[in-house]
């Protein structure tokens, strides 16, 4: 038994265990459950709703109750008829008082302000999570494109030592220059120097994806080899129109403009009159100036009229500042439709660029692979420098660089696209992970 548990610690050591698998879904959920973004959307939303309830709380009937005791002393002087005497005495006095607006436009424009402010406030949680969301399949795929090109820098070394093996063999045979073995040699520190450059920049995705989850990356799985990317057929002008009619961020802007315009309603409305109706029971055995009187109770049942009459500037000031405020609504809108619109028509040309150059980048791999062992097979024979073999190789390489950048591309600007037409969504993230596969 003790043997199976250190074997099991032994294991634990060697193998731990990571905080969630490696595909994009699981990825997804951990950052659900770990970024703070979602949780001060939803704080920032319950606010909203808060404000909403006290604006409407102020429409409805308010009832507030009062009471008091005391103990008294009167003291009353001696006089021409009467001497002076003390008298003490307890006091009791109760109050029940019930208010209701009959006509009171501020606070009923205040109400519909803060009732759009809730809905802006439910826009931009949604488009937290859209965020969210593209930042996990950027950082996703950013690991990946970094492990890549680690990888593609270590076979690229590889071929290269043996190239440079090869050339030292020739140079002792007095078969090859000098200058070729020193430019073989200079090619390979330079490779060792962009691997090391390859691993700092694949440490640094990995942190950038785990400080979206909180928690240790573990191996994420591929994008599959065999996918076949297709083009966005929808035009433009169909996806401005999905922009202006889905985007959250606009939907919260054109909320906030909402919100803005039933403010300069209610800063406007605070010149007209405010009128309250008022009932109220009492009962009290104190009297004016707390002297003492039988007990009494007192219904009353009236209407309050407040008119403002003058107030030195403020209302005016109010408004001002409110007449700003709409102004400012409207240009924010403008402002992020005019970027929301360039982001859709940069991500999906970009969409489609990326399927026209995975096409062509894939050709041309194939071509710089045959001249690559072409000139490969020419140097044997001599007909061919080192020098020639190091271009053909960069070549290759530097294509299948071009082609993985094509591949991820496409899936980032795709979803850049969706989330600008406010239509990426879990689902999305569904069917980009069915795209990744274990390697």
């Amino acid at each position: 038994m003790i043997l199976r548990l250190c074997l099991l610690a032994a294991l634990c050591t060697l193998f731990p265990s990571y905080a969630f698998s490696d595909d994009l879904l699981t990825v997804y959920r951990a950052a659900v459950a770990g970024d703070p973004r979602l949780k001060l959307a939803q704080s920032k939303l319950g606010i909203g709703q808060a404000r909403q309830q006290q604006a409407v709380g102020n429409l409805l009937p308010q009832l507030r109750g009062s009471g008091s005791f005391s103990e008294n002393r009167q003291d009353l002087e001696s006089g021409s008829f009467s001497g002076g005497s003390r008298e003490s005495f307890s006091g009791e006095k109760y109050n029940l008082v019930l208010t209701q607006s009959l006509f009171d436009l501020p606070k009923y424009y205040h109400w519909q302000s803060q009732k759009a402010l809730g809905l802006q406030y439910a826009s931009e949680q949604v488009d937290t999570g859209q965020q969210l969301m593209l930042d996990v399949v950027t950082g996703y795929f950013a690991v990946l494109e970094a492990k890549d090109a680690l990888a593609l820098a270590g076979h690229e070394i590889a071929a290269t030592e043996r190239l440079m093996e090869q050339v030292e063999g020739l140079y002792g045979k007095q078969l090859a220059r000098v200058t070729d073995l020193l430019d073989v040699r200079a090619n390979y520190d330079t490779l060792l120097a962009d691997q090391v450059l390859a691993e700092s920049q694949l440490a640094i995705a990995r942190e950038r994806l785990q400080e979206l989850t909180g928690s240790t990356v573990g191996e994420l799985k591929e994008l599959d080899d065999a996918i076949q990317f297709t083009a966005m057929e929808e035009s433009l002008e169909l996806w401005v129109e999905r922009v202006v009619a889905q985007n959250p961020v606009l939907a919260g802007l054109n909320k906030a403009i909402v919100a803005e315009h039933f403010g300069l309603k209610e800063k406007k409305a605070g010149r007209l009159p405010v009128v309250d109706l008022q009932v109220s029971h009492q009962k009290s055995d104190i009297g004016y100036e707390n002297t003492a009187r039988p007990q009494s109770t007192t219904d009353y049942v009236g209407v309050n009229v407040v008119v403002p009459l003058f107030t030195s500037g403020v209302t005016s000031g109010r408004i001002n500042e409110a007449s700003q405020r709409l102004e400012m609504a409207h240009y924010g809108y403008e402002t992020e439709y005019r970027a929301l619109i360039k982001e859709a028509r940069d991500a999906l040309l970009q969409t489609n660029a990326s399927v026209r150059r995975i096409d062509a980048t894939k050709k041309a791999l194939d071509s710089v692979r045959k001249a690559h062992d072409a000139m490969a097979k020419s140097f044997s024979l001599g007909a061919s420098t080192s020098a020639d073999v190091l271009d053909a190789q960069r070549n290759v390489f530097r294509i299948r660089r071009d082609l993985n950048q094509a591949r991820y591309g496409y899936v980032l600007n795709r979803t850049r696209l969706l989330k600008a037409s406010g239509m990426v969504s879990p689902h999305e993230l569904e069917q980009i992970n069915q795209w990744l596969v274990d390697k």
